[in-house]
Protein backbone atom coordinates (compact mmCIF):
# COMPACT_ATOMS: atom_id res chain seq x y z
CA UNK A 1 0.00 0.00 0.00
CA UNK A 2 1.08 3.41 -0.92
CA UNK A 3 3.05 5.07 2.18
CA UNK A 4 0.46 8.25 1.82
CA UNK A 5 -2.35 6.27 1.24
CA UNK A 6 -1.92 4.17 3.96
CA UNK A 7 -2.06 7.06 6.64
CA UNK A 8 -4.91 8.30 5.10
CA UNK A 9 -6.82 5.40 5.70
CA UNK A 10 -5.33 5.25 9.10
CA UNK A 11 -6.60 8.95 9.47
CA UNK A 12 -10.09 8.52 7.95
CA UNK A 13 -10.39 5.62 10.50
CA UNK A 14 -9.16 6.88 13.63
CA UNK A 15 -10.15 10.56 13.36
CA UNK A 16 -13.90 10.60 11.42
CA UNK A 17 -13.64 13.97 12.05
CA UNK A 18 -10.72 14.46 9.39
CA UNK A 19 -12.89 15.40 6.56
CA UNK A 20 -10.64 17.15 4.63
CA UNK A 21 -8.04 14.68 3.17
CA UNK A 22 -6.12 17.70 1.80
CA UNK A 23 -5.56 19.05 4.96
CA UNK A 24 -4.21 15.39 6.04
CA UNK A 25 -2.19 14.95 3.07
CA UNK A 26 -0.47 18.42 3.44
CA UNK A 27 0.32 17.10 7.62
CA UNK A 28 1.97 13.99 6.42
CA UNK A 29 3.66 15.57 3.81
CA UNK A 30 4.82 17.94 5.50
CA UNK A 31 5.48 16.08 8.58
CA UNK A 32 7.54 13.63 6.60
CA UNK A 33 10.03 16.62 5.03
CA UNK A 34 10.38 17.79 8.38
CA UNK A 35 11.40 14.46 9.97
CA UNK A 36 13.79 14.04 6.77
CA UNK A 37 15.57 17.51 7.56
CA UNK A 38 14.14 19.02 4.54
CA UNK A 39 13.58 22.01 6.67
CA UNK A 40 16.22 22.56 8.91
CA UNK A 41 16.09 22.45 12.20
CA UNK A 42 16.00 26.25 13.46
CA UNK A 43 15.32 28.02 10.15
CA UNK A 44 12.20 30.22 9.86
CA UNK A 45 9.93 29.15 6.81
CA UNK A 46 6.88 30.96 4.99
CA UNK A 47 3.62 29.27 4.51
CA UNK A 48 3.92 30.24 0.82
CA UNK A 49 7.16 28.33 1.03
CA UNK A 50 5.74 25.23 3.18
CA UNK A 51 2.46 25.03 0.63
CA UNK A 52 4.85 25.55 -2.52
CA UNK A 53 6.88 22.59 -1.44
CA UNK A 54 4.44 20.22 -1.51
CA UNK A 55 2.12 21.41 -4.54
CA UNK A 56 -1.19 22.00 -1.87
CA UNK A 57 -2.86 24.98 -1.21
CA UNK A 58 -2.29 27.61 1.50
CA UNK A 59 -5.59 26.99 2.87
CA UNK A 60 -5.10 23.12 3.66
CA UNK A 61 -1.23 23.83 4.49
CA UNK A 62 -2.71 26.38 7.24
CA UNK A 63 -4.61 24.02 9.07
CA UNK A 64 -1.66 21.63 9.07
CA UNK A 65 0.62 24.51 10.16
CA UNK A 66 -1.47 24.46 13.29
CA UNK A 67 -1.12 20.49 13.69
CA UNK A 68 2.38 20.54 13.07
CA UNK A 69 2.96 23.12 15.94
CA UNK A 70 0.78 20.86 18.64
CA UNK A 71 3.43 18.04 17.53
CA UNK A 72 6.23 20.29 18.45
CA UNK A 73 8.06 20.23 14.88
CA UNK A 74 7.44 23.80 13.90
CA UNK A 75 6.72 27.17 16.31
CA UNK A 76 4.65 29.82 15.04
CA UNK A 77 6.07 33.29 16.27
CA UNK A 78 3.91 36.25 16.88
CA UNK A 79 5.64 38.93 14.46
CA UNK A 80 8.16 36.89 13.79
CA UNK A 81 6.66 33.62 11.63
CA UNK A 82 7.33 30.18 11.28
CA UNK A 83 10.13 28.53 12.69
CA UNK A 84 11.15 24.78 12.59
CA UNK A 85 11.57 23.61 16.38
CA UNK A 86 15.32 22.45 17.07
CA UNK A 87 16.14 18.75 17.50
CA UNK A 88 16.96 18.61 21.57
CA UNK A 89 18.17 15.36 23.07
CA UNK A 90 16.92 16.07 26.75
CA UNK A 91 13.82 16.71 25.27
CA UNK A 92 13.27 13.59 23.73
CA UNK A 93 14.72 11.61 26.68
CA UNK A 94 11.73 13.30 28.38
CA UNK A 95 9.67 12.25 25.74
CA UNK A 96 10.92 8.46 26.15
CA UNK A 97 10.12 8.90 30.20
CA UNK A 98 6.30 8.95 28.85
CA UNK A 99 6.22 6.75 25.48
CA UNK A 100 7.79 3.57 27.20
CA UNK A 101 4.87 2.33 29.23
CA UNK A 102 2.65 3.47 26.28
CA UNK A 103 4.82 1.16 23.67
CA UNK A 104 4.43 -1.47 25.89
CA UNK A 105 0.40 -1.08 26.30
CA UNK A 106 0.57 -0.70 21.88
CA UNK A 107 2.13 -3.64 21.80
CA UNK A 108 0.61 -5.94 23.65
CA UNK A 109 -3.05 -4.17 22.22
CA UNK A 110 -1.56 -4.81 19.00
CA UNK A 111 -0.42 -8.45 19.38
CA UNK A 112 -4.06 -9.53 20.67
CA UNK A 113 -6.23 -7.76 18.31
CA UNK A 114 -4.97 -7.32 14.85
CA UNK A 115 -7.18 -8.92 12.21
CA UNK A 116 -5.88 -11.80 9.82
CA UNK A 117 -5.33 -8.83 7.18
CA UNK A 118 -3.34 -6.72 9.59
CA UNK A 119 -0.97 -9.71 10.74
CA UNK A 120 -0.15 -10.44 7.30
CA UNK A 121 0.50 -6.81 7.21
CA UNK A 122 3.00 -6.77 10.03
CA UNK A 123 4.76 -9.89 8.25
CA UNK A 124 5.23 -7.88 5.23
CA UNK A 125 7.08 -5.09 7.06
CA UNK A 126 9.23 -7.47 9.29
CA UNK A 127 10.50 -8.42 5.64
CA UNK A 128 11.02 -5.08 4.64
CA UNK A 129 12.60 -4.14 8.05
CA UNK A 130 15.23 -7.20 7.38
CA UNK A 131 15.79 -5.71 4.03
CA UNK A 132 16.33 -2.21 5.04
CA UNK A 133 18.71 -3.10 7.50
CA UNK A 134 21.07 -5.09 5.09
CA UNK A 135 20.72 -1.51 2.86
CA UNK A 136 21.37 0.25 5.39
CA UNK A 137 18.33 2.72 3.80
CA UNK A 138 18.09 5.53 6.55
CA UNK A 139 15.14 7.19 4.34
CA UNK A 140 13.16 4.08 4.09
CA UNK A 141 13.62 3.12 7.37
CA UNK A 142 11.75 5.99 8.76
CA UNK A 143 8.85 5.53 6.58
CA UNK A 144 8.85 2.18 6.93
CA UNK A 145 8.99 3.02 10.81
CA UNK A 146 6.13 5.70 10.55
CA UNK A 147 3.87 2.79 8.43
CA UNK A 148 4.78 0.27 11.34
CA UNK A 149 3.71 3.05 13.95
CA UNK A 150 0.39 3.59 12.11
CA UNK A 151 -0.82 -0.47 11.92
CA UNK A 152 0.38 -0.51 15.16
CA UNK A 153 -2.29 2.01 16.39
CA UNK A 154 -4.80 0.71 13.29
CA UNK A 155 -4.70 -2.65 15.33
CA UNK A 156 -4.97 -1.32 19.16
CA UNK A 157 -7.57 0.56 18.12
CA UNK A 158 -7.29 2.81 20.93
CA UNK A 159 -7.81 6.70 19.73
CA UNK A 160 -6.85 8.01 22.59
CA UNK A 161 -3.41 6.35 22.43
CA UNK A 162 -2.84 7.00 18.45
CA UNK A 163 -3.34 10.92 19.80
CA UNK A 164 -0.41 10.60 21.80
CA UNK A 165 1.81 8.63 19.76
CA UNK A 166 1.38 11.16 16.54
CA UNK A 167 2.87 13.09 19.02
CA UNK A 168 5.98 11.62 19.93
CA UNK A 169 6.62 9.13 17.30
CA UNK A 170 7.68 12.33 14.51
CA UNK A 171 9.60 14.22 16.98
CA UNK A 172 11.98 10.58 17.88
CA UNK A 173 11.83 9.78 14.11
CA UNK A 174 13.42 13.07 13.36
CA UNK A 175 16.00 12.72 16.14
CA UNK A 176 17.73 9.63 15.09
CA UNK A 177 17.08 10.45 11.36
CA UNK A 178 19.18 13.89 12.43
CA UNK A 179 22.01 11.35 14.38
CA UNK A 180 22.22 8.19 13.10
CA UNK A 181 25.15 8.61 11.24
CA UNK A 182 26.85 8.58 14.74
CA UNK A 183 25.51 5.56 14.96
CA UNK A 184 28.03 2.20 14.91
CA UNK A 185 25.11 0.12 13.73
CA UNK A 186 22.78 1.68 11.39
CA UNK A 187 21.09 -1.64 10.76
CA UNK A 188 20.09 -2.39 14.62
CA UNK A 189 16.98 -0.17 14.33
CA UNK A 190 15.55 -2.27 11.89
CA UNK A 191 16.24 -5.44 12.99
CA UNK A 192 14.76 -4.65 16.06
CA UNK A 193 11.48 -3.49 14.23
CA UNK A 194 11.39 -6.68 12.45
CA UNK A 195 11.40 -8.95 15.73
CA UNK A 196 8.57 -6.56 16.88
CA UNK A 197 6.20 -6.62 13.56
CA UNK A 198 6.98 -10.87 13.46
CA UNK A 199 6.01 -11.01 17.10
CA UNK A 200 2.40 -8.73 16.37
CA UNK A 201 1.54 -10.88 13.22
CA UNK A 202 2.41 -14.06 15.18
CA UNK A 203 0.00 -12.84 17.90
CA UNK A 204 3.10 -13.17 20.83
CA UNK A 205 2.38 -10.40 23.45
CA UNK A 206 4.98 -10.76 25.49
CA UNK A 207 7.30 -11.12 22.87
CA UNK A 208 6.30 -7.98 21.21
CA UNK A 209 6.52 -6.07 24.53
CA UNK A 210 9.72 -7.38 25.16
CA UNK A 211 11.44 -6.02 21.75
CA UNK A 212 9.56 -2.87 22.49
CA UNK A 213 11.12 -2.64 25.44
CA UNK A 214 14.54 -3.32 24.05
CA UNK A 215 13.83 -0.75 21.37
CA UNK A 216 13.42 2.13 23.65
CA UNK A 217 16.63 0.46 25.48
CA UNK A 218 18.83 0.54 22.56
CA UNK A 219 17.25 4.20 21.14
CA UNK A 220 17.62 5.82 25.48
CA UNK A 221 21.06 4.75 24.70
CA UNK A 222 21.73 6.53 21.59
CA UNK A 223 20.34 9.79 22.44
CA UNK A 224 22.80 9.77 25.44
CA UNK A 225 25.84 9.02 22.80
CA UNK A 226 24.76 11.84 21.16
CA UNK A 227 24.64 14.31 24.16
CA UNK A 228 28.41 12.65 25.14
CA UNK A 229 29.38 13.40 21.92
Amino acid sequence: MDFYKSIALDLEILEPQATDSLKELAYHSLEDKIVRLEFRPGIFVTEKELAESIGIGRTPVREAIQHLATAGLLCVLPRRGIKVSEVDALSVLRLLEVSRSLDIAVARAAAIRASSTQRHEFSRLAEEFDSVSASNDSVAQIRLDSEFNNLCMLAMGNEHARKMCRLIQPLTRRFWFAHHGLSNDVGLAPRLHSEAAKAIAEGDADQASATFTRINNWFETFVYSTIQD
